[in-house]
């Protein structure tokens, strides 16, 4: 016989989940989000989601702005043929903040190509005018993923460089880490930073970008990083523009081709 202790125990296990599922129907019903952690990092209730070190990532998108002129996803690429180009990044469900680092891949050369350097024509405050890029790594990317060869194992994408243009040797990458940026929403995407470069890229050189962010837990240790879709690489297949000469200077050049003839003429005849 069951005693009288016993049948008046409560439920408590249940009792505490009934009570918790309530706080969170309520919680939805009022316009809030729930969480819950779902191992990789932690999805919300309005459908957010979270990257795998517990921080909100966003796919990030090339564009070209200014004197470029626009260039279109191809579901391929976003190319352009203008060397060197102005550009940016957007991002999805922006204006998302982190640390911004722009990735360029040239085709590899023995030794590598001088390293880009960006202008910034609107950027963060404290943010230098200029950045002079790094090489990432002493030997070119061939194989895999990009965002292993440059250690961003959280990032998403992850950029599997079967999705870029086959060139020999691979791609040398050079990289600069512009600091603290947001980066707008596609209809915005002019408000945030805007960048050239002050040499033209090799041909068939693409631009990405890496948004960086500070984990909002304690679940996984770690930096998660928003990647660019392989769809909005910034490609720039064009050759790199060649500078036409002004009035002036070829009113110069066909001067001393004058003179050359005639000191040509002169000679033969002496």
């Amino acid at each position: 016989m069951m005693s009288s202790s016993t049948r008046s125990r409560p439920a408590r296990p249940l009792a505490t989940a009934l009570l918790a599922g309530a706080a969170a129907l309520a919680l939805l019903a009022s316009g809030g989000t729930a969480q819950a952690h779902n191992g990789n990092g932690w999805n919300w209730g309005q459908g957010q989601q979270w990257g795998q070190q517990g921080s909100k990532t966003s796919t990030l998108h090339s564009f070209c702005a200014g004197s470029t002129p626009a260039c279109t996803d191809n579901g391929i690429n976003t190319p352009t043929t203008t060397n060197p180009p102005e550009f940016g990044f957007w991002a999805s469900g922006g204006p998302t903040s982190g640390d911004l680092i722009l990735a360029f891949l040239t085709p590899e050369t023995t030794p590598p190509s001088a390293a880009p350097t960006i202008g910034i024509t609107q950027a963060a405050k404290g943010t230098p005018s200029s950045v002079t890029t790094t090489l990432a790594k002493p030997f070119a990317w061939t194989s895999g993923y990009l965002a292993s060869y440059l250690g961003y194992a959280s990032a998403k994408p992850k950029n599997k460089i079967t999705a870029f243009k086959s060139v020999p040797g691979g791609y040398d990458v050079y990289v600069a880490d512009l600091g603290s940026q947001t980066l707008q929403s596609a209809a915005q995407a002019t408000n945030g930073p805007l960048f050239t470069l002050t040499a033209a890229l090799p041909e068939y050189s693409y631009a990405v970008a890496f948004l960086a962010s500070t984990p909002l837990s304690n679940c996984q240790s770690g930096t998660a990083y928003g990647a660019t879709a392989n769809s909005a690489a910034l490609y720039i297949d064009g050759k790199p523009s060649t500078p036409v000469p002004e009035p002036g200077s070829l009113a110069l050049l066909g001067t001393a081709l004058a003179v050359l003839g005639l000191a040509a003429r002169r000679k033969r005849r002496a």
